[in-house]
């Protein structure tokens, strides 16, 4: 985060973000009515983070419209990082988070099992651990029966993903855990539906730099479930 700037610093890097959207270009003036601030320190802030202005104007390119938003998440605003993306963005930017932390990540993976095709949004590797991510960019229901189906498609696509990294597996590869999670933009009704995770944005990080393999309070898919569950057997 930019601590010279603080606060108002970060109002204008939501302000933007938010009139950037969709490959808008954007003018200082108009930025700093949003930001409440003044053209000079609207400048200052973007120039500090994205670089040379042209004339005045900000047309921000996916990817740096990704670093504006880390820098709001490292100044402690996740969720007002991720509300002003695109629900593209929002895949983009879950998967920098995971990158920032030492993940390394694939996005939009594609299993096959049952007879179909399985998609996950993000997947993070780290060790023996496997983080399959469904990224949720609306707003999050407050009714934890909404979230059944979309858990069990998440739990089903993290069992084939597993059988599938196993098959190709080498050495300790075939120790890897997988752990099946939503992440909402807001905060879920509950910690858990169905044998998955459902995690805000918010509060990945924290998640994130707690969680390991083998944890006992987390619904990890280890390859003896895979025994236990014919249905996650690839095609």
């Amino acid at each position: 985060m930019l601590p010279r700037f603080k606060e108002g610093a970060v109002r204008v890097l939501i302000e933007t973000l938010r009139l950037s959207k969709y490959g808008n270009s954007v003018d200082l003036s108009d930025i700093a009515q949003r930001a409440r601030a003044t053209e000079s320190f609207v400048r200052g802030v973007v120039i500090d983070v994205i670089g040379d202005l042209n004339n005045g104007q900000i047309s921000l390119r996916s990817e740096l419209r990704i670093k504006v938003a880390l820098e709001i998440a490292r100044a402690g605003l996740l969720r007002e990082a991720a509300r002003v993306l695109t629900w593209q963005e929002f895949e983009r930017f879950a998967e920098r988070c995971l990158e920032e932390i030492g993940f390394r990540t694939e996005k939009n993976v594609r299993v096959k099992g049952e007879g179909r095709n399985w998609q996950i949004d993000v997947v993070g590797f780290h060790n023996q651990l496997v983080l399959a991510i469904d990224c949720k960019h609306w707003n999050t229901p407050s009714n934890l029966p909404r979230f059944k189906p979309m858990a069990d498609h998440q739990r089903t696509a993290t069992l084939h993903l597993l059988a599938t990294l196993r098959e190709r597996a080498t050495g300790s590869d075939n120790d890897q855990q997988a752990l099946p999670v939503i992440l909402t933009l807001s905060e879920p009704p509950a910690q858990f539906a169905e044998g998955v995770v459902l995690v805000s944005v918010e509060k990945l990080p924290s998640f994130l730099s707690g969680v390991t393999p083998y944890d006992e309070g987390l619904p990890f898919i280890t390859p003896d479930s895979l025994v236990e569950n014919p249905m996650s057997q690839s095609d």
